[in-house]
């Protein structure tokens, strides 16, 4: 498949300059968990690919063009205007688009976030540092792919559910987070959900409550 060939080739390239400050996010996370869990399968129903960057990327002193190399691939910038300037967030292939994410810093509103040690910019999401705490890796023809440990992808998948406006997106967050519950790790599950707190607390335990009452 192209595509995974595609996403491999921009994983080794980031893994030069920043391995450790990344994961990969959305649903390809499910789809790269069998090459670690080899029982567990799930059919990629989106080929979007989310790139999800931690705010050290940003100041990380390299200088890697990774606009040319994406460029190089086939995949060229959706430059969409905002009222902070223009984005380069999204770049669109022929058979999947990429997009790229970052924590978003305490107090900030805008919708885009320019980093200019990677000639892209990224847009500020929040809760996704979450998926940045606990990262694994898993070996794809010799790449490490960087993933967030279903741990953390769980939790976060049934947090973020909760502020999705589309019913269909938030249906997708709860399944899959369901989904991913198979190869979580009982005590450390129990763990991560007791310890949450404030906005997260609540959103987890109304998308664990509605679990329970669809039947899922």
């Amino acid at each position: 498949m192209r595509e995974i060939d595609d996403v491999l080739k921009i994983v080794n390239q980031l893994n030069k300059h920043l391995k450790g400050y990344y994961v990969l996010g959305g649903s390809w996370v499910l789809y790269f968990y069998r090459f670690k869990y080899p029982n567990f399968k799930y059919a990629l129903r989106t080929l979007d690919v989310d790139f999800v960057f931690s705010l050290y990327a940003k100041s990380k002193k390299i200088k890697f063009n990774l606009q040319e190399t994406l460029e190089e691939l086939g995949f060229f910038p959706e430059i969409t205007g905002t009222v902070t300037g223009y984005s380069y967030a999204t770049f669109k292939g022929e058979n999947i688009d990429i997009e790229f994410i970052i924590e978003e810093p305490a107090g900030y509103k805008s919708k885009i976030l320019k980093l200019e040690n990677l000639s892209i910019d990224a847009t500020p999401l929040p809760f996704v540092s979450d998926l940045l705490e606990d990262i694994i890796y898993v070996d794809v023809e010799d790449i490490e792919v960087p993933l967030p440990s279903p741990e953390k992808f769980h939790i976060h998948k049934w947090v973020v559910a909760q502020r999705r406006q589309s019913y269909v997106k938030k249906q997708n967050d709860l399944i899959q987070g369901l989904e991913v519950l198979k190869i979580c790790n009982a005590n450390k599950i129990q763990e991560l959900t007791q310890n949450l707190k404030g906005k997260r607390r609540k959103l987890y335990q109304k998308s664990k409550e509605e679990i329970k009452e669809e039947g899922f």
